[in-house]
């Protein structure tokens, strides 16, 4: 029964390194993932302002477009003026040029505005593109290092896994599989030591006899609180 307990005390140390460097590695994978995602989502606001400046640049367009139009037809109606005959034709030809202009004014009104648009949205891009640039290069730089670390902790990993192959085969496989349930059950703590009359895995007092027949080592014995297997540290 020692030599199993002594067996179960090393695969349990392996497993607890293992499940410390699978969760460091997993921290390094969250780290890319959030990398990936706080780039995407500046990335998604960039497209959208470019989205937005397209569309103001249309709108700009025609707006210039309208407004060439009505110039030119201000131009085409004042050339009418000499050649008007009657007062009544001058008046209302008049009335036309200033209902013109009047368009004219409100159209140029417009472009302004849709400029002052366009030039605001030029600063939110720029600051945008500004800090998805700064993101991607400090993500880049980063994920070089993640890289290396993924790659030497995987080496650490498979080294671990391999000599925990190499013990697990000397566990018999029910106690095996005992121990697996409750390593992952009990937070990575299947084996545990008894000390004072207690289980120190989960504190709780242990009846006397079960304690003191720990001693003798003549069998696996399991806590009957938290089903920990338990072990008398003889060097404490």
């Amino acid at each position: 029964m020692h030599e199993k307990m002594n067996l179960l005390r090393e695969l349990q140390e392996i497993d607890q390194e293992v499940s410390t460097i699978e969760a460091t590695r997993q921290g390094y994978r969250n780290e890319l993932s959030a990398f990936d995602t706080e780039t995407s989502r500046i990335q998604g606001m960039v497209d959208e302002l470019s989205t937005e400046m397209e569309e103001l640049k249309k709108d700009e367009v025609q707006l210039q477009q309208e407004l060439l139009k009505e110039q030119d037809n201000i131009t085409k109606v004042e050339a009418r003026l000499p050649e008007i005959q009657t007062q009544k034709e001058y008046v209302a030809v008049l009335k036309e040029i200033d209902l013109a202009k009047k368009a004219n004014r409100e159209i140029e009104d417009q472009v302004l505005a849709k400029q002052q648009e366009i030039e605001n949205l030029e600063g939110d891009l720029k600051e945008k593109q500004d800090e998805l640039d700064s993101v991607t290069e400090k993500a880049d730089a980063r994920r070089s290092e993640l890289g290396k670390l993924l790659k030497e902790s995987e080496a650490d990993l498979q080294k671990k896994q391999s000599v925990r192959e190499s013990v697990a085969g000397d566990v018999p496989a029910t106690l095996l599989r005992k121990y697996q349930t409750l390593f992952k059950r009990r937070a990575g703590l299947a084996v545990t030591v008894a000390r004072n009359g207690a289980c120190l895995g989960c504190n709780m007092q242990l009846p006397p006899q079960q304690f003191n027949s720990l001693f003798r080592q003549t069998d696996l014995q399991s806590c009957p609180h938290c089903n920990r297997l338990l072990y008398i540290d003889a060097e404490v």
